[in-house]
């Protein structure tokens, strides 16, 4: 008799299994092909949204009434790690810095590359000191005599809006001279170990999310007094899980996720989707970004 029941059992399961999976490819069949990496479920009574992620599956996200992210999965073709927007017009940008060495710009102009973003300097995470980078002066100078329209960021480690605007002042004392068209870019990360935990010794690991968003916005608000166009540099887990994104909504996203069509569901103007790609007339590997806005 247990037996029995215990084959029932087993029947009823494995039939409620069977309609889960049915149902759900009928549900699939329907839909027809995914357009968007992030898709909306539902608004909950918290007032987050259940959102189902192309690589992440269902995440609880943050809602902001500020514009959402419009590109289709079908905008973005990979041919063999080169990827291309192809719902409008884009951009390919490289962004450097002085471990990219020297650079034969006129290789790069010719390269089929369309800007380029060049870091200014950095703050050291151990004692705060700020610190221009060694390649910028040859590096701006050498992609504006190739042609290139130029846009800079700043390796943010403040811990005061104080600093930050500190830090922005340092970037815009230092481009006074040179026309910048692309954005000048807060670019905030923790430090972190090789295993994915927090530095301890770095002075950044102690921010909050509310802090963070504050430094973000008193660099950008110092940079648009100036008429210049101000962003910010963003993950998947700083959007969602740190940044107040409302806060920053006048300023321009600069996304960056390494995968073959990027997957966030908020605005953003660009986006970063490697670290390894290769340039002629730049010896080591370097970041790529797409933009889908035309600047200048």
């Amino acid at each position: 008799m247990e037996s029995a029941t215990k084959r029932i059992l087993f029947l009823t399961a494995t039939i409620l299994l069977v309609l889960v999976v049915v149902i759900g490819s009928v549900v699939i069949t329907l839909r027809g092909p995914r357009e968007s990496s992030v898709e909306l479920l539902e608004k909950q009574e918290d007032g987050t949204l259940l959102v189902n992620d192309l690589y992440e599956g269902h995440m609880t996200i943050p809602f902001y009434n500020i514009p959402k992210c419009t590109y289709k999965l079908d905008d973005f073709s990979d041919n063999k790690g080169v990827i291309a927007y192809e719902g409008g017009d884009s951009y390919v940008g490289i962004n450097v810095n002085q471990q990219q060495g020297e650079i034969d710009w006129s290789q790069v102009a010719g390269s089929g590359v369309d800007f380029v973003l060049i870091r200014v300097g950095y703050r050291m995470y151990g004692t705060g000191r700020i610190v221009e980078d060694e390649r910028f002066e040859a590096n701006i100078q050498g992609a504006l005599e190739a042609g290139l329209p130029v846009g800079v960021y700043f390796y943010s480690k403040a811990i005061s809006t104080t600093e930050a605007e500190e830090e922005a002042n340092f970037v815009l004392d230092k481009i006074r001279t040179y026309t910048v068209t692309y954005p000048v870019f807060f670019y905030w990360r923790y430090d972190l170990k090789d295993d994915g935990s927090l530095m301890e010794e770095s002075r950044v690991t102690g921010c909050n999310g509310d802090q963070i968003t504050s430094f973000a916005e008193a660099f950008c608000a110092q940079v648009t007094l100036t008429g210049r166009t101000a962003g910010f540099f963003c993950d998947k887990t700083m959007g969602y899980e740190r940044l107040d994104l409302s806060r920053l909504s006048a300023y321009d996203m600069w996304y960056t996720e390494f995968r073959a069509a990027p997957s966030f569901y908020y605005d953003f103007k660009m986006w970063q989707y490697t670290d390894e790609g290769t340039v002629p007339g730049i010896s080591q590997q370097v970041p790529i970004t797409l933009s889908m806005k035309k600047y200048g």
